[in-house]
């Protein structure tokens, strides 16, 4: 008798064991499958970011020499505001060294917009016409 206890304790045994092993076995089978998913996911997104990485470099140079060309842009419309700025100055009756000072010119721009433009100039050439 104490036989067959024996046995059926060991075929209880051996039934656990059994089923403790297919439990970890299909666990193991869910775990690789998992991974191997994860790791096909992690691939693409790699994949995602060195084009994202290509497109940002580009996106950072047309930025870049978008800037370039507005600053370009503005350097020119300051200019042309400064000149706006010393004919109004000229029309007025500004002296030269006024547009100088005033309008951040050289003394030959100042001359120049101060002859084409000044109160003085203007009724001369229209006394001689």
């Amino acid at each position: 008798m104490t036989t067959l206890i024996i046995v059926m304790a060991m075929t209880i045994i051996s039934l656990l064991v059994s089923h403790a092993c297919y439990r970890l076995y299909k666990l193991n089978k869910q775990q690789t499958a998992k991974i191997v998913s994860l790791q096909s996911q992690l691939a693409v997104l790699c994949a995602g970011a060195v084009g994202t990485d290509e497109r940002i470099v580009r996106f950072e140079q047309t930025l870049h020499k978008l800037k370039e060309q507005q600053h370009t842009l503005d350097l020119g419309t300051n200019t042309q505001q400064g000149y706006d700025h010393a004919i109004r100055l000229a029309r007025k009756g500004a002296s030269i060294n006024q547009l100088i000072d005033n309008c951040n010119l050289s003394d030959e721009e100042a001359h120049l917009i101060s002859r084409l433009h000044s109160r003085d100039y203007q009724t001369m050439t229209q006394d001689l016409h």
